[in-house]
């Protein structure tokens, strides 16, 4: 349309303008300049096309040079009401939310019938919500978009925040039920009405990836199973490359207990088959191991898959799981074979440590420390998915349960325990408080919290974390990750449970005292293989001042296997002085720096 406009008159500004501002759009910074400096040129004092200018700097993320366009129109227009928002845009950027409302109350003053102003403002009031946890900015930011839809009823970004904020409302809801119980069910009905009405409306003007996600999440929280399930494959069979989609779907179908034989949960069972040989290709074993376990817990009569994890775990020499997998395979498909595999394989375990200590057919005690994952907060920002921190939360818990050190709880029940809590602003800290009290109980004792922020923009996914010791209420660990492409959420999860795993302190507890060593709880799962030094420390009081001396009586494993280790310490002595009661840590050995 520019284009024809540019033909029959080559020096509209009009057209100009409008050209610079799909080349933006587009990407296309370099030549959006060029259109806009031609046309500001041939009117002389086109604002439109300053702002124009001040956009492109904009995108481009060149702050500064923007804010600086931007003064310059305020000196000939104090109220030019784009270049208004696009100020606001830059202070909220900035995290200057209170400078922000002050222009966009400027840009409605100079254009209150346009809906643009009232949604500014109620997006920054929104922000201020989600970073904080402020009711009051909620209930004012509602207030802003329905002035918006008082203006224009089909406004696709009012309809849409909207139903994103009841939605939020419902969050609130439920955490606040998880915190202090209570809650009228007649309010939590009327707003998940309004989240499936208003994302509805915005539905029929974009159906774009994050309002058909949005809208199966409203019937899911609405409890309307199989309108929620509908809508996601719907969106997943328009946008197969989706990661948090995929994740929300597996687990979807995982928490509300659908049939193994359910079409959806075979087709998702094929794919992370699929992935592991991908990843086995490669020689990524760690990943190929992640795979055939989301395979499983999609379809876990899948038989060429357990055999898979079965030879992956007898190479990585975890007998005791191996001969559960047998187990589980004879179960489902009784006959000669299995059970002629089974039978050997016990036969070859009567050598195996853990065998000859009477623990092939018990448990072994374990003493890792309890980690629990909650839910990320999008420190914020809206999302695609507004739930993706509890999908990422979901997913970085059973990548956790891939490795040792450390024990999680399972998907149903991190669900029960935290499905429903937030960290963001100060709900981290009642969250926090909430856990401790239950670990403090001993209804389910945690060691370790895991929390941060999750940020998206197409296929890139950004987790930010903090690793929290409960008992002592500090922050034990931090790190930054991303991922980008189709596989993105596994590829991060994998990742960040790797890193968690090197970084965990653990320890695990004296089962037996043996004649010339002990027997320990902590094995080849747990990263203790032949030759791995270990320490218990001993305290003593010195005779000539009565002080406490913390003694190291270091112990080298001699024989590993999958859940227990057998350790012979430096000094024999040592043997007559420990029994149960004590602890056993990995060694740390620590390199002098060197000093220039």
């Amino acid at each position: 349309m520019f284009s024809d406009a540019l033909r029959l008159d080559g020096n509209s500004v009009e057209a100009l303008n409008g050209i610079g501002m799909v080349l933006t759009e587009t990407g296309r910074f370099t030549d959006a300049i060029s259109f806009f400096e031609k046309a500001f040129k041939i009117s002389g004092e086109s604002i439109d096309s300053e702002y124009g200018v001040a956009y492109v700097y904009y995108k481009m993320d060149k702050r500064l040079w923007a804010k600086r366009k931007l003064e310059n129109i305020f000196k000939s227009n104090p109220y030019h009401f784009q270049s208004l928002l696009l100020m606001a845009d830059i202070k909220t950027d900035e995290g200057r939310l209170k400078e922000a409302r002050v222009f966009v109350e400027k840009a409605i003053d100079s254009a209150g019938e346009s809906p643009d102003g009232h949604i500014k403002y109620g997006s920054i009031l929104l922000k201020n919500y989600m970073i904080t946890g402020d009711a009051d900015s909620l209930d004012e930011a509602r207030e802003s978009y329905s002035r918006a839809l008082a203006i224009n009823p089909s406004n696709f970004r009012a309809n849409m925040d909207m139903g994103l904020i009841s939605l939020m409302e419902i969050e609130d809801y439920n955490f606040q039920s998880s915190i202090s119980g209570g809650g009228s069910p007649d309010v939590l009905k009327s707003k998940r009405d309004s989240a499936i009405s208003y994302i509805l409306k915005a539905s029929e003007v974009n159906k774009s990836r994050s309002v058909l996600y949005s809208l199966a999440l409203a019937y899911d929280m609405s409890g309307d199973k199989n309108s929620a399930l509908e809508n996601m494959l719907s969106a997943y069979k328009k946008f197969p490359s989706d990661a948090l989609l995929k994740g929300k779907l597996e687990n979807f179908l995982i928490l509300n207990e659908y049939k193994s034989a359910h079409p959806a949960r075979i087709m998702f069972a094929g794919e992370n088959t699929e992935l592991s040989r991908l990843n086995r290709r490669e020689s990524l074993h760690t990943n190929v191991i992640y795979y055939l376990r989301r395979s499983l817990l999609m379809n876990p009569l899948d038989r060429e898959v357990r055999e898979q994890l079965i030879d992956y775990y007898t190479i990585l020499d975890y007998n005791k799981l191996m001969i559960d997998e047998m187990k589980n395979v004879l179960m489902q498909y009784p006959g000669f074979k299995y059970q002629d595999m089974l039978n050997l394989a016990i036969i070859k375990r009567r050598d195996l440590l853990y065998a000859r200590e009477g623990y092939a057919n018990d448990e072994v005690p374990r003493d890792v420390p309890s980690v629990l994952v909650l839910n990320f907060n999008s420190a914020g920002k809206i999302t695609d998915h507004p739930d993706a921190g509890k999908i990422a939360a979901d997913n970085l818990t059973f990548a956790l349960q891939q490795f040792g050190r450390m024990k999680t709880p399972g998907l149903g029940d991190r669900e029960t325990l935290a499905g429903n809590l937030k960290t963001n602003g100060e709900n981290l800290f009642n969250t926090i408080k909430k856990i401790k009290e239950i670990s403090d109980k001993g209804e389910q004792k945690f060691d370790y919290l895991v929390f941060g922020e999750i940020s998206e923009v197409d296929d890139y996914i950004s987790v930010t974390l903090k690793v929290m010791d409960l008992n002592r209420g500090y922050i034990i660990y931090e790190l930054t990750e991303s991922k980008k492409g189709r596989e993105n959420l596994n590829l991060l999860s994998i990742m960040i449970a790797e890193k968690i795993y090197n970084t965990i302190p653990y320890s695990g507890k004296v089962l037996k005292v043996k004649d010339d060593g002990i027997l320990l709880n902590l094995g080849l799962f747990d990263g203790v293989k032949e030759g791995t030094e270990l320490v218990i420390y001993r305290d003593s009081r010195s005779r000539l001042n009565n002080e406490t001396i913390r003694y190291a009586e270091i112990f080298t494993v001699k024989e590993s296997d999958t859940f227990i280790s057998y350790a012979e310490p430096d000094r024999a002595d040592i043997l007559r002085e420990i029994d149960s009661t004590n602890s056993v840590y990995p060694l740390m050995k620590r390199r002098a720096r060197k000093i220039e």
